[in-house]
């Protein structure tokens, strides 16, 4: 057992993954962004797996106690426990005044938790990152479809709160469940820390943050290097993230030509600002971001990035930093020779500036803080 401190709102969190965790990217530093920015004001109990995205080893964490981390604290559940005994267990002992899911299809950790949440009385908001985006249906489309018309004709999910990160998102529930609750709230970044650039050593530098996915729309980020490259520049592009899809990792390499690719997998967070330091230039090609952390992240790190037109940057008014771009390569080309021959006083004033209008304004950290407050 765990004492429940009354001063502060409970909120009892729901995640596959947790920290130290880092591969499953997005919504493990969506979850550790809102602990980090509100966790003064709200009791955090979070409940996650003991393995990281596609690992088979156990995190060095003993389970089923709770740990501190900063003003949170963590349970990790070997698989053994994810049932509805554990999970009623957990709601009884914590008494939450709100259960807060990350995910829209996991069984273990949204929809067990939701079924047992449900059944108790327990007030229960679901943030479904992403899942309802076009791009991310288009992915084992026939499966995902069929369930969701079933959540519609049952009903199962009529008394739940929603999340949507953006307005992009609260169309995509409502097109799912017209009569939904929805709470719009846009995710929590990174402090603005810019970096300095890279020492100049002749070869502009590129970087992609993010899985090796067929959603990441990778191959248009060679293209461009390579393009680039044609150009008489010499290029060296990395790519960070976990490799999903080895067959696409193949193609990425095989289309290496005349530049420098690097798939370095996945790095945890500690590590990721030191890629964001050597880069000149951030590159998100993706068909579907929910919120899109490497562009947040690189707009925090001061240095300019080319996101696709397919995310919620579209519907914000960034400064000249965040271009965002139809996915066709002219664009792209265009699109980067205008940042590269950006004054570096001139990225980080246009980066702070979207930092405070597009990711931190009050209006963004209260719109959080009332997703969980009475």
């Amino acid at each position: 057992m765990t004492s429940i401190d009354r001063k502060r709102p409970v909120v009892l969190v729901a995640i596959d993954w947790y920290l130290p965790a880092y591969r499953a990217g997005g919504p493990i530093r969506s979850i550790a962004n809102l602990v980090a920015a509100l966790g003064e004001d709200i009791d955090f109990r979070i409940v996650c797996g003991n393995r990281d995205l596609g690992g088979s080893q156990d995190l060095p964490i003993q389970t089923g106690i709770w740990h501190a981390m900063g003003p949170a604290t963590i349970q990790y559940w070997h698989p053994s426990d994810w049932t509805s005994t554990q999970w009623r267990r957990i709601l009884e002992e914590v008494q939450p005044d709100r259960l807060y899911l990350n995910s829209l299809y996991s069984g273990p950790f949204s929809r067990l938790p939701w079924k047992v949440a449900r059944s108790m009385g327990v007030p229960t908001t679901l943030a479904p990152r992403g899942m309802l985006g076009k791009g991310a249906l288009s992915i084992k489309p026939w499966r995902k479809r069929a369930w969701l018309k079933v959540q519609q004709l049952t009903g199962h999910y009529a008394d739940i709160t929603w999340h949507a990160s953006t307005e992009q998102e609260r169309r995509e529930i409502q097109r799912w469940f017209p009569k939904a609750d929805i709470r719009v709230a846009l995710n929590l970044p990174v402090p603005f820390d810019p970096l300095p650039l890279p020492e100049d050593d002749g070869t502009l530098h590129l970087l992609s943050i993010g899985r090796v996915h067929p959603i990441k729309n990778y191959a248009l980020g060679t293209a461009l290097a390579k393009a680039l490259a044609e150009e008489g520049r010499k290029v060296h592009y990395r790519i960070v993230g976990p490799i999903e899809d080895p067959a696409v990792a193949e193609s990425l390499q095989q289309s290496a030509i005349g530049f420098t690719l690097e798939l370095l997998g996945p790095s945890p967070p500690s590590e990721i600002r030191q890629f964001f330091g050597g880069a000149h230039l951030i590159l998100v090609p993706s068909f579907n971001e929910n919120y899109g952390h490497a562009v947040a992240e690189a707009v925090a790190s001061g240095r300019p990035v080319i996101v696709s037109d397919q995310t919620v940057w579209s519907s914000m008014t960034p400064g000249d930093t965040v271009s965002c771009q139809p996915l066709q390569l002219n664009a792209w080309i265009e699109a980067a020779h205008g940042l590269l021959n950006l004054s570096s006083a001139d990225v980080i004033r246009q980066s702070e500036d979207t930092y405070h209008q597009c990711l931190l304004d009050p209006q963004h950290l209260e719109a959080q803080r009332t997703l969980f407050l009475p």
